[in-house]
């Protein structure tokens, strides 16, 4: 039962048990005639197929129907995690030896998706910067393990945004790491000896992730009841799933490969196991959760009439409850802003640039708005001091 070639046929460098290239050739008939190799690569091209349409033909929508840029571009960075993840597990599947080079970016994919849930999360509250500042300001969270204790709402959201944005920063170095490791024969995927550097990028990624995902529930707990009307709780679930399923099987494969419960046979070749089947899992797994984004990220609340299409753009009206449906609060009304079929939503989705200037925009009215409110109480410090001068100078005449 061969699966690689004459030239790899041996173990990895410095003691690893993968060899340094892998090639997908041998496996017994799986299904008919079919390997498990070829029969995967029907099925996970058959379920990318379908994502590829649902999650694209969504995002074309919104870029269609873009009557809200700030909220529709973060929903568009949001659905791209599904068609992104899984063309990069078709790939995986199709090209073994990529596995190793593409599976740290994922994880890339997931913190910017969560960066970008977080800052739509802000903008339901507030839609805009000045909003925003003040909204927080006026605002006093619980600390998470000192409830009784009280947070500032500023400070509540410097400490949130830090905490997500480490996350596809810290991946991002991580997923470069990996790359770098990999080709110098010192990462070792099926390895957890602390010489490798397997071990040690998953301890990193796995803190930096945990630091993320806390802060966001932290988020979503004390801020959920200001924004119940855009449904969060929904919205939360559908991302929620996509990253807790895909962590769930990872640590479960990771058993049953440990326990050598899940191991190579006559069908099923060592990469099959090692990377095929959990790859597979994750395809398939990916058109059910498909349907629940399509449902949560819906254009229903965006949608404006045709009368009012032919109007000039205004500035963007909050978005409130109308029932069961959200709808644009009346009053002013605008036109669609995506474009000629939304080749404009498109570009300022695609362009990178428009991401980092959304990142500084936010450093810039964290830290601008924290440092007004510093300067604020010090001033009232001043004031209660000279306060307290004035009225000991009384008593004392």
């Amino acid at each position: 039962m061969g699966f690689l070639s004459p030239r790899a046929a041996a173990a990895g460098s410095f003691g690893c048990p993968i060899p340094d290239h892998l090639e997908q050739i041998g496996g017994g008939p799986f299904v008919g005639n079919l390997t498990f190799y070829q029969f995967n690569m029907i099925i996970s091209g058959g379920c990318t197929a379908i994502v590829l349409i649902l999650i694209l033909g969504l995002m074309g929508r919104h870029a269609m129907r873009m009557s809200n840029p700030n909220e529709q571009v973060k929903i568009m960075r949001i659905c791209n995690l599904i068609p992104s993840y899984q063309i990069l597990s078709f790939v995986s599947i199709c090209f073994p030896n990529s596995y190793i080079y593409l599976q740290g970016f994922t994880e890339v994919l997931q913190g910017v998706a969560l960066y970008a849930f977080l800052m739509l999360l802000c903008d339901f509250m507030a839609p805009n910067n000045r909003s925003k500042v003040d909204f927080f300001s006026s605002l006093e969270t619980k600390r998470q393990w000192q409830p009784k204790k009280k947070r500032n709402g500023l400070a509540f959201l410097s400490l949130t945004w830090y905490s997500v944005l480490q996350y596809p920063v810290i991946t991002w170095i991580t997923a470069v790491s990996q790359v770098v490791t990999q080709s110098l024969h010192v990462y070792c995927l099926d390895s957890t000896a602390p010489h490798f550097a397997h071990v040690w990028l998953q301890v990193i990624t796995s803190l930096s992730t945990s630091v993320a995902v806390n802060a966001i529930l932290q988020f979503y707990i004390n801020m959920k009841e200001y924004m119940t009307e855009h449904r969060p709780l929904l919205k939360l679930m559908a991302f929620k799933l996509i990253v807790g399923v895909i962590l769930l099987e990872k640590i479960l494969f990771l058993i049953l490969t440990g326990t050598k419960v899940l191991k190579p046979s006559a069908s099923m070749t060592y990469i099959d196991v090692m990377m095929g089947l959990p790859t597979m899992v994750i395809c398939v797994q990916m058109v059910p959760l498909s349907f629940l984004v399509l449902y949560a990220y819906r254009t229903k609340p965006y949608e404006i009439s045709n009368s009012a299409r032919t109007l000039r753009p205004q500035e963007y009206q909050v978005v409130e409850s109308n029932g069961d449906e959200e709808t644009l609060m009346s009053g002013f009304q605008k036109r669609y802003q995506g474009g000629h079929w939304g080749l404009h939503a498109w570009a300022v989705y695609l362009n990178p640039l428009e991401l980092f200037r959304d990142v500084k925009s936010a450093y810039v009215m964290i830290h601008s708005a924290r440092a007004v409110q510093k300067a604020h109480a010090k001033e009232q410090v001043q004031e209660m001091a000279r306060y307290e001068t004035r009225h000991d100078s009384g008593e004392g005449a």
